[in-house]
């Protein structure tokens, strides 16, 4: 009976840690759209490992070709970094908003990586949310990949959160998150509702203009905030496999890391048996 019991928890443990499986041999391709670092490597490889996969990371930049790009990789990654230049949002917000970020433009910290970045992840971004062929492909934006996620949709980020909101600025720190009450895939990632990320950056989605303004961005959702919802957490499109995140899970303690790579590579293992199956 003992034994019994023993198989069949052995099973249990196995059917929920493997859902999806790869056919032998084979590896799941994850692009990034620029330079994913040791951290970033060491997260996928381990919960790779975890999962029964193999991962290959690729740098999606040096594709000269943007939809062959994503059509070759079974995820992708972009990464943390440099500001983005407020250019790429600005035609689409209020002109009370264009004005103040203009006056008070002096806050983005430009650099040559934002320069390099920006336009190449501002073209993937959108063409991953109108084409059809990438409704399954999924996609991670971690803290400035979150953040240009929410732009590529037209929605405006805080210049400089101590400035603005009396903050300071997120830089080395541990937040509390919380996980809104609402149908999300944080909320199905995380059992608990609540967790502790690791924080590097001054700039966030502008909460109360994108409430505000909520209509207007009809294919995303903010699921998770701290400080008191004055600062967004997580961004999912509703209309793609897609979950950003404010916090760095790369740099986070396990509860915080874990699930969150976990979901992005069984998405992947999905998408990418989903595509044999229609061949």
């Amino acid at each position: 009976m003992i034994k019994r019991v023993t198989t069949l928890g052995l099973f249990l443990i196995s059917s929920l840690a493997f859902p999806c499986e790869l056919p032998p041999g084979e590896e799941l391709q994850i692009g990034c759209s620029y330079q994913c670092d040791v951290f970033y490597r060491f997260r996928l490889k381990m919960t790779g490992w975890g999962l029964g996969y193999k991962t290959k990371i690729v740098n999606l930049q040096h594709h000269p070709d943007m939809t062959a790009a994503l059509s070759e990789v079974d995820g992708v990654l972009i990464p943390g970094g440099a500001d983005i230049d407020p250019k790429y949002y600005l035609p689409k917000v209020s002109p009370e908003l264009r004005d103040y970020t203009q006056k008070n433009s002096h806050l983005v910290k430009r650099s040559s990586e934002g320069e390099a970045r920006d336009p190449f992840e501002y073209s993937l971004l959108q063409t991953y949310s109108q084409d059809e062929r990438f409704k399954t492909l999924p996609l991670l934006g971690i803290c400035r990949g979150m953040q240009m996620m929410s732009v590529a949709q037209g929605i405006p980020l805080y210049l400089d959160i101590k400035t603005e909101l009396g903050i300071k600025n997120r830089y080395n720190r541990f937040d509390r998150i919380h996980i809104a009450p609402v149908e999300s895939r944080m909320s199905s990632i995380y059992k608990n509702k609540t967790l502790k990320g690791f924080k590097y950056h001054h700039q966030g989605i502008r909460v109360p203009y994108y409430l505000e303004h909520q209509n207007d961005y009809p294919l995303t959702k903010v699921t998770a905030f701290s400080h008191d919802q004055k600062i967004a957490e997580s961004l999912e499109y509703t209309h793609r496999e897609a979950l950003g995140v404010q916090y760095h899970p790369e740099k986070s303690f396990s509860h915080a890391s874990v699930p969150v790579f976990r979901w992005f590579l069984k998405k992947a293992c999905e998408h990418k048996n989903s595509l044999k199956e229609n061949l």
